[in-house]
């Protein structure tokens, strides 16, 4: 039954669709053929076709459709046509997308695609030697073709935009003919494909690979004569047209048909094999060799390249290895060349070509040109070349024989050209851990600890593991005695582990300072900055000259000793260990000052001019903290440098990043006990402990401001007295968290001897922060008259001093604000607290800390006018910020959320108010304990939401606790305040 265009068309989606171009122009729906309509509408379903996925426009269709014609047509006649095609084939055939019409390969199923995909297949699996597989898939591919024109030649002769599409599904068609035949051919059935062979032949006489499958194949059916008669019709075509006589390949075959030899290309001999033994402690790298694997099947390469990359002891030759083991097939060539150099490279070659039988040749070209000839009629073969230098030494020894793989290992990561490059990293942490594990039998909490200490490094992990089963040692001992002792343990050559770290990299480091010497210093500065990430104009500052950078750059990469993404650098860290490790401790000391040197200087330009020390510049400073650490020695101005680096990242509010820096400060500074100075760890001590404040870890602070003040009370002598302003600014910060943790007469005292010290060593333009701080002890207690003197006095010594765009300053004004307030002046309190936005704004940006807890100030003497929603949303605003950017656990968001409460009990949503004084007592109770008064304040208002919200029961519980506690702090003698 054939189904007409003109009809109605079933338009359903669940039946198959079928469009054949393999020889004719037809389709079916379901089980009925179809009338394709007439030569317009074939042509535009085959235009709109042969566009696959791309989106053929209407006016595209109509030019090549219509061709000289088009003039005369519009484009509404090609709607019309695709309006009949989709009543034939349903609506969802041809959808339209943007301005033009696909073919839905997702409905309709077009035959030319599915013989794509078995080629492909077929030939892949003919590369890999399984020959059965793609014999079954090149013959399922071939079977789709029912004529020897694709669309059929009436189709192809009315529409000329089909000839490339057509010429390359033709010429496809002999390529599978070709790869059939070879796959026969191994199987002993190379007699199956002469009619085939012969029907190729004959529309091409000049394709001299047909002839010689055809000349094969007519010789294993038994026919001798026809071999040779097919030989000669292909060499009398090549001499009338072309002037030139059979290739080397056709004339062997004739050969082998005139003194009856078997078959080239035929199986049954097992081909020679060279492999070293597979690993059998391999482990992990899975989506690795998943994705080589992937790339080694992708055919649209011949042959099939990929160049393992990366640094010595990564990894790349036993990954290549396990790669030859996993794709090796039983029979066929697998060869592993050691390629150091072009002379290793020839001799491995030479060895195959003697294993496979290959006379020898006066030129080695040519022995090397009838090694890709065995190896292209043997497909599935595997060549390995292991360490290969340079590419463009290796480029003539790469095989130019079809159906195989190469695989390249190298330090050097430039192969693109000839070449698909697969940069190898270290393990994956889950992958170092199961190797440690099968190594040791054991994967404690420690096999972590080694795995970050190595990087992940697999020639690392397996020298430890090595020196662990030698030594008989536990894993928690090596990793002690590795953070000891690692520059040793490194350089030691540990017997039964092969190749080590240091023998590994140790003639690279030797081949560098010989060939570039300016990149082995340049490695020697890099071996002592932070590894992760190293800037190109951080390099520059100790190269200068561009190109001599750019150079050193070069050979470090062509070593892969770093790597370099755009502009910036990157190094294993142990990379690092073993250059520091092979320098004398004198030229260690020297680079070191030399790094630091350059580092501080960029510090001190980098805030001189107003700019916030990068990050990349941080870290570096804290490594070389670590290395003055291990030396013994402290670079001039590298504590300052990270002093100053800190107090920038706490004004940030980046309080974990200031507390790394510091304390590398104080390891590095404890380091040197020689020229220690107690003012220096004073101050440092008192950074700390303002950091810690700051970020809500009020214990710890405590502890280090009150040994910070010992410390420099301690150093107070005739001779050597601190300096006035270091002491003052620790008893003021004594002070200020001493009020914090509830003692505010401890606190006012500490306040108050700041104030003396300033006073008698006339500083008095560092009096306003103490005054500012004391004013906020004061009012804490109640103070109200003596807080607004302090606040007040404080901003008028700043604004005298012209300092009014600081952060004591908004700290004062925000003070204010809260004694008008406290005083009942709610207007006074509101501009003050408006205005202390605005300069922490200036100051710190909208998203401060102390721009969150002005906006929560400003919520509370909102919340007393009345205005109660602006109050909601000002305490919503401060606690969300405060949340972001100090956690869900500090005290501050707590107190911004007591605040909220009160609010939302005014505007009558007592639930609400529950829920968030709940979570704001909580939090007081973990960070600051149930006896705090903030948490007794947030528990008081607590019961007062319970009561509004008609929980009267729960509320006087609550209220119980919260009189328990506060009596308790009265019989200690303990004041209970609000804070």
């Amino acid at each position: 039954m054939v189904r007409e265009a003109s009809g109605t068309g079933t338009g359903a989606c669940d039946v198959r669709i079928v469009v054949r171009v393999l020889g004719g122009f037809t389709a079916t729906v379901g089980d009925d053929a179809v009338n394709l309509g007439g030569p317009r509408q074939c042509g535009v379903l085959a235009r709109v076709l042969i566009g696959e996925s791309e989106a053929v426009s209407a006016e595209q269709v109509l030019h090549d459709v219509w061709g000289e014609r088009a003039a005369e047509a519009t484009v509404g006649a090609v709607h019309a046509y695709v309006s009949r095609l989709r009543r034939l084939f349903g609506p969802r055939a041809l959808p339209r997308r943007g301005q033009g019409y696909v073919l839905d390969r997702g409905v309709v199923d077009v035959d030319a695609d599915l013989f794509t995909a078995d080629v492909d297949a077929g030939r892949r699996a003919l590369a890999r030697g399984n020959d059965e597989d793609a014999a079954v898939l090149l013959e399922s591919a071939l079977a789709r073709w029912t004529g020897p024109c694709a669309f059929g030649a009436g189709v192809q002769s009315r529409m000329p935009f089909l000839a490339p599409v057509a010429g390359r599904l033709e010429e496809l068609r002999v390529v599978a003919a070709e790869a059939l035949a070879d796959a026969h051919a191994r199987q002993g059935r190379a007699a199956d494909d002469v009619a085939l062979l012969e029907e190729l032949a004959a529309r091409d006489p000049l394709r001299e690979s047909v002839a010689v499958q055809l000349v094969r194949a007519l010789y294993a059916a038994g026919r001798q004569a026809d071999a040779l008669a097919a030989y000669d019709r292909c060499r009398g075509a090549l001499a009338d047209e072309l002037g030139v006589e059979p290739t080397p390949a056709l004339r062997r075959m004739r050969a082998a048909v005139l003194s009856q030899e078997a078959l080239p290309g035929a199986t049954g001999t097992v081909l020679p094999t060279h492999l070293p033994p597979r690993n059998r402690s391999f482990v992990g790298r899975r989506g690795l060799l998943a994705a080589v694997d992937a790339t080694l099947d992708d055919d649209t390469r011949r042959p099939r390249a990929v160049a393992l990359t990366g640094l010595g002891g990564v990894g790349k030759t036993e990954l290549a290895l396990e790669l030859a083991h996993l794709r090796h097939r039983h029979g066929r060539v697998a060869w592993w060349i050691s390629a150091e150099d072009p002379a290793g490279t020839a001799t491995g070659l030479a060895a195959l070509a003697t294993a496979l039988g290959i006379a020898p040749f006066e030129r080695r070209e040519d022995a090397r040109a009838a090694l890709w000839a065995e190896l292209d009629r043997t497909p599935g073969w595997l060549l390995v070349y292991d360490n290969a230098d340079e590419p463009a030494q290796l480029e003539p020894f790469l095989p130019a024989a079809r159906h195989g793989d190469v695989i390249i290992t190298s330090r050097n990561p430039a192969w693109r050209r000839i070449a698909h490059p697969v940069a190898i990293g270290p393990l994956a942490r889950g992958e170092s851990l199961a190797y440690v594990a099968t190594r040791t039998g054991d994967r404690p909490v420690e096999a972590e600890t080694l795995a970050e200490l190595l990087g992940d490094l697999p020639l690392a992990l397996e020298q430890a593991c090595a020196y662990i089963e030698q030594t008989r040692m536990s894993l928690p001992d090596y990793v002690d005695l590795f953070r000891r002792h690692r520059d040793g343990l490194l350089l030691r050559d540990v017997e039964g582990s092969g190749r080590t770290v240091a023998t590994t990299w140790g003639l690279a480091f030797d081949r560098l300072a010989t060939r570039a010497p300016r990149a082995a210093q340049l490695l020697e500065t890099i071996a002592f900055l932070a590894p992760d990430a190293i800037s190109v104009a951080t390099l520059g500052r100790f190269e200068p000259d561009e190109l001599d950078l750019q150079e050193a750059l070069r050979e470090l990469l062509r070593l892969s000793l770093i790597d370099r993404e755009a502009d910036t650098v990157r190094v294993h860290r142990l990379v690092q260990d073993v250059v520091r490790a092979r320098m004398t401790d004198g030229a260690r000391r020297a680079r070191l000052a030399a790094v630091a040197g350059e580092c501080v200087s960029e510090v001190e330009r980098t805030t001189t001019s107003g700019r916030d020390v990068p990050d990349e510049l941080a870290a570096h400073l804290v490594g070389l903290a670590g290395h003055g650490e291990a030396l013994g020695t402290e670079p001039d101005g590298l504590v300052e440098a990270l002093e100053g680096v800190a107090a920038r990242q706490a004004e940030r509010a980046l309080y974990p990043a200031a507390e790394h820096v510091l304390r590398a400060a104080l390891r590095l500074h404890g380091a040197v006990p020689t020229t220690s100075d107690a003012e220096v760890r004073g101050r440092l001590l008192c950074a700390l402990g303002q950091v810690l404040d700051t970020a809500g870890q009020l214990a710890p602070a405590l502890t280090l401001h009150r040994e910070a003040v010992a410390l420099l009370e301690a150093t107070t002598d005739a001779d050597r007295p601190p300096r006035s302003a270091v002491l003052a600014h620790a008893y003021n910060r004594l002070g200020h968290v001493l009020n914090c943790a509830d003692d505010a007469a401890a606190a006012i005292v500490a306040h108050r001897q700041a104030l003396d010290v300033l006073h008698r060593a006339g500083r008095t333009d560092l009096e306003p922060e103490v005054l500012i701080d004391l004013g906020y002890t004061l009012w804490s207690t109640g103070a109200l008259d003596a807080a607004g003197e302090a606040f007040a006095s404080g901003r008028a010594m700043l604004d005298e001093q012209g300092r009014g765009d600081e952060r004591g300053w908004a700290h004062a004004t925000g003070g204010l604000g809260m004694v008008e307030q406290d005083a009942g002046r709610l207007d006074e309190a509101v501009a003050h607290h408006r205005t202390a936005i605005a300069a922490f704004t200036r100051v710190f940006g909208a998203d401060h800390p102390d721009t969150a807890q002005a906006h929560d100030k400003l919520g509370y003497a909102l919340r007393l006018q009345g205005r109660v929603d602006e109050a909601i949303d000002a305490h919503q605003r401060g606690a969300r910020l405060l949340e972001r950017v100090l956690g869900p656990d500090d005290s501050r968001v707590a107190m911004a959320l007591t605040n909220l409460g009160l609010a939302l009990v005014d505007a009558g949503t007592a639930d609400q108010a529950v829920v968030v004084q709940t979570r704001a007592r909580e939090i007081f109770a973990r960070t600051l304990g149930g006896a705090h008064s903030s948490t007794l304040l947030a528990g008081e208002r607590l019961a007062a939401a319970l009561l509004a919200a008609g929980q009267p029961a729960r509320a006087r519980a609550v209220r119980a606790e919260v009189d328990a506690v506060a009596a308790e702090r009265r019989r200690d003698g303990e004041p209970s305040r609000s804070s």
